[in-house]
């Protein structure tokens, strides 16, 4: 029987600071905070560098086997006969330019991580990356920077590219899901303090924002998350308690608000507007559907090929409209995708006997949350091409990797010992 690799064995820590160096790019985008450093196109350098790093002086090449490869990379096929049968190619060439950059992340990461600890490392320093983004976004809107929208003050990002209310909540909650991967493992009170910032000041961002898809979500993303607090009953009781108080707490200009989503009358008639625009985004992707029903008019050609110019706001319409029903079968061919690896997980867990962290089982677990708030933050917001399919693929991916190691390596130490028994 051939010995497997055993799990700690390989190490890329350098590669995973500079994978956490690119993230801190990407999303806290300092050469927009501080426009001299965008003179020097900072975000392309580090990307360079890194990839020249990684080919010529990184000499733990890996790479992962998962089933999301041959999904992503179907998606990545039907988007690219999309763009290049629609009639709109320049539009979709800025949506190409920015979503290959995605993939080229998403391979650097499964060419690089492998191993538990620097899945770990790169998780954290996600969350401390978006963390770091919040903390500066919300000192700014302290000090008076927001934008007046709806009748209500809005707090948006500190950056420009995705600083908008709505984006700017939705990059906080979909990394919300990962701490839940931590907190069973949160011994010490430093760390418990870390999750606690981390996720009350999330919540408080999101509710700044003052968008109610946003608002909505965090509801979606708080029942998922107490039955995952059962370890903990005094954590558990006071997420029960403190919740329903948080209500009594929002200004009552944001209350309003929120309830528009029930009481229309509650706000202006632009909040209705803004809510019917939602649905009308998804009827004009059915319409774009109609007009070329296997590839679609083509990616980023939704408001042009509708005869308005506008973003479809909804992601069933964007997907059907801008990549057809090739693009339809494609993202529930990731979906599926996810799913099977979360049961692997979950199954590859049963049968782990090591007594070691169960790191990897909660991670997948979270990831799989995430992608219920994308689905369901999918209904008011066009995020068929996000960064975050792509990056959280990479890390369920690794997480299984992880266990299907750790298992091999579990079931031949006990062959071994057997046969040195006998």
């Amino acid at each position: 029987m051939r010995r497997p690799a055993h799990p700690p064995a390989r190490k890329g820590q350098n590669v995973v600071y500079l994978l956490i160096g690119y993230m801190l790019m990407f999303v806290y985008r300092p050469f927009e905070i501080w426009p001299v450093l965008g003179t020097i196109h900072l975000e392309r350098v580090y990307a360079i560098l890194t990839i020249i790093y990684w080919v010529f002086l990184y000499p733990k090449k890996t790479w992962v086997n998962n089933r999301l490869n041959y999904a992503f990379f179907f998606f990545w096929v039907v988007f690219l006969l999309s763009w290049l049968s629609s009639q709109f190619p320049d539009l979709g060439q800025r949506v190409a330019e920015d979503y290959f950059k995605y993939v080229v992340f998403f391979l650097l990461i499964m060419a690089s991580v492998r191993d538990e600890k620097d899945l770990k490392t790169l998780t954290i320093g996600y969350l401390v990356v978006v963390t770091l983004y919040m903390t500066h976004s919300f000192r700014e809107f302290l000090c008076g920077r927001h934008v007046y929208r709806m009748g209500i003050p809005r707090m948006i990002g500190i950056d420009q590219s995705f600083n908008n209310p709505n984006t700017f909540a939705a990059t906080i909650l979909y990394s919300l899901p990962l701490s839940l991967a931590f907190w069973p493992e949160a011994k010490k009170l430093k760390h418990k303090a870390c999750l606690a910032y981390y996720t009350g000041l999330s919540a408080v961002c999101v509710v700044l924002t003052g968008s109610r898809s946003g608002f909505a979500v965090l509801l979606v993303f708080v029942v998922f998350a107490l039955p995952r607090l059962f370890w903990d009953k005094r954590l558990l009781m006071l997420a029960i308690v403190a919740f329903p108080l948080v209500w009594f707490v929002i200004p009552e200009n944001l209350q309003n608000r929120f309830a528009t989503m029930i009481d229309p009358t509650k706000g202006p008639k632009n909040a209705q507007g803004s809510a019917e625009g939602r649905i009308q985004g998804f009827l004009d992707g059915v319409s774009n559907w109609q007009r070329s029903p296997v590839l679609g008019v083509g990616p980023g050609a939704h408001g042009p090929a509708a005869g308005h110019g506008a973003q479809p706001h909804n992601l069933y319409g964007q997907v059907l409209g801008e990549m057809g029903t090739a693009g339809g079968v494609a993202l529930l061919t990731v979906l599926a995708c996810f799913t099977a690896n979360a049961m692997e997980l979950r199954w590859l867990t049963r049968l782990d006997q090591s007594g070691l962290s169960t790191f990897p089982a909660n991670l997948s677990r979270s990831i799989v949350i995430a992608g219920v708030l994308l689905l369901v933050k999918g209904w008011a917001d066009h995020n068929l091409y996000r960064y975050t399919w792509l990056w959280f693929g990479a890390f369920q991916a690794i997480a299984v990797n992880c266990m299907r190691e750790r298992l091999a390596w579990t079931q031949w130490t006990q062959v071994a010992l057997e046969n040195d028994v006998t």
